[in-house]
């Protein structure tokens, strides 16, 4: 049996219905005095478990929605961006819920409280790649930061590896083949010349390449500084005393994380250009 519950799947409730009657809406409903339990950890308390779905807010219709997931479990739970609209009360019960949950448990979520709590193990999606860690958010951080030095140590050795645009890439004896027999002194003069400014154009274009990086590499230092002091600030629970402010360091930490990922992007077009021969050209 699989569940799935998303952000969106809130519009499904019947607005017709009470609050009670949705929770206990089931093939095998329970009974009325455990729905009241569960409700009223998710802060459905008194009269609240008879107002009708159509009067409730965004956050409340998120809690019963979960409610209802939670109090007819299936064996395979997918959730998409389960704490969005809960308050801190709310995301505490869930997280106690799900503690308690005995089958496979498949989340997406960009609450880092949430994430710490819940993840036994993480899957990292980008560039069209799935990877795989089989440790808790504080194991992915580390393996995914060491994994990331290890990529730009190999950039580097690649790009030093590289050869140096200069002579060394036209050698005199070189040069003399690419001038036609018959040609006169001033002429091979001129051609040499000619090559000359165009290893020096080349050299500035690869210094100018370089130069691209440094600046890529220092923006994304930046926003990976950014986002360690969010998550930081996720972590301490003064945080969760104030009231929104989780929230709103959630969405800038989303928003770091966007940018970050264009910035990644960014950096990896720029590095492929340096692959391009300068011959090739």
């Amino acid at each position: 049996k699989v569940g799935y519950f998303s952000q969106y799947r809130v519009e499904m409730l019947q607005p017709g219905m009470t609050v009670l009657d949705t929770a206990r809406d089931m093939p095998n409903p329970v009974s009325e005095q455990v729905a009241r339990t569960v409700l009223g950890s998710f802060l459905f308390r008194g009269d609240d478990v008879f107002k009708t779905t159509a009067v409730l807010s965004g956050g409340e219709k998120t809690r019963l929605a979960l409610v209802k997931l939670l109090l007819d479990p299936p064996n395979l739970l997918l959730m998409d961006e389960p704490t969005t609209h809960l308050d801190v009360g709310s995301i505490d019960a869930l997280v106690g819920a799900l503690a308690q949950y005995e089958g496979t448990l498949i989340f997406i979520s960009h609450d880092v409280y949430f994430i710490r709590a819940i993840a036994k193990s993480v899957l990292h999606i980008g560039a069209g790649r799935l990877t795989p860690y089989a440790g808790d958010y504080d194991y992915y951080l580390d393996k995914s930061r060491a994994t990331s030095a290890r990529a730009a140590l190999v950039s580097e050795g690649r790009a030093s590896a590289r050869p140096v645009p200069g002579n060394a890439m036209h050698p005199v004896h070189d040069m003399q083949k690419h001038v036609p027999a018959g040609i006169g002194l001033r002429e091979a003069r001129q051609q040499r010349r000619v090559q000359a400014e165009e290893r020096k154009a080349e050299a500035k274009t690869q210094r100018d390449h370089a130069k691209r990086l440094r600046e890529l590499e220092m923006h994304i230092l930046s926003l990976e500084g950014r986002q360690g002091e969010l998550t930081a600030e996720l972590e301490k629970p003064e945080t969760y005393e104030r009231g929104g402010a989780a929230m709103e360091l959630n969405r800038q930490l989303l928003s770091v994380a966007g940018e970050l990922e264009r910035a990644t992007k960014h950096w990896e077009a720029v590095a492929a250009e340096g692959t391009v021969s300068p011959l090739a050209r």
